[in-house]
């Protein structure tokens, strides 16, 4: 009986720390990272530590700001794809939970420059924008709105389509 009780309590823990991984609540009060939404108030790190506010980075620009890893197959195939699409009216925003040093040498290889490259090392940025699987994109237009999200590595006709769409939205 005894046993039995603690194979019971047993599974419960096991429950619920995975609904704690699964359920994971965002860190910025009312973003839900929904088409139709602003990203303004989401803040990422730059490589000198210093927290800087999506909306100051995109400048009344659109943008693609992709999630990816070092570490990740995918996202090192999409790299070059993602750097050759962006054009003067767009920008391209890596955001990453490696840290600066490492993720810098890794986009040197690629030549891509660091001052693309912004850093969420708590995950509160992740979370804000429910990134379970890498790469993950969000496409957003020059007045910071959510205009397409696409999960996993993009083609590149795909993405020209979707950062067009991107730059064409004028929604507020």
């Amino acid at each position: 009986m005894r046993n039995a009780w603690r194979n019971v309590l047993g599974a419960v823990f096991v429950l619920v720390l995975a609904l704690a991984v699964v359920i994971r609540p965002s860190a910025h009060q009312g973003f839900t990272a929904q088409v139709g939404q602003s990203v303004g108030n989401i803040a990422v790190v730059s490589a000198s530590g210093q927290s800087v506010a999506l909306s100051r980075l995109l400048d009344h620009h659109a943008a693609l700001i992709n999630f990816w890893a070092t570490w990740c197959p995918a996202c090192r195939m999409e790299l070059p794809n993602l750097t050759a699409a962006v054009t003067p009216s767009s920008r391209l925003l890596l955001v990453s939970q490696g840290s600066a040093g490492s993720t810098s040498a890794f986009l040197g290889r690629y030549h891509i420059p660091s001052r693309l490259s912004w850093y969420d090392p708590d995950g509160h940025v992740f979370n804000a924008f429910f990134v379970t699987t890498l790469p993950t994109s969000y496409f957003v237009n020059r007045n910071g709105i959510i205009v397409s999200k696409i999960v996993g590595p993009m083609t590149p006709a795909l993405l020209r389509q979707n950062l067009a769409a991107a730059e064409q939205n004028q929604e507020d």
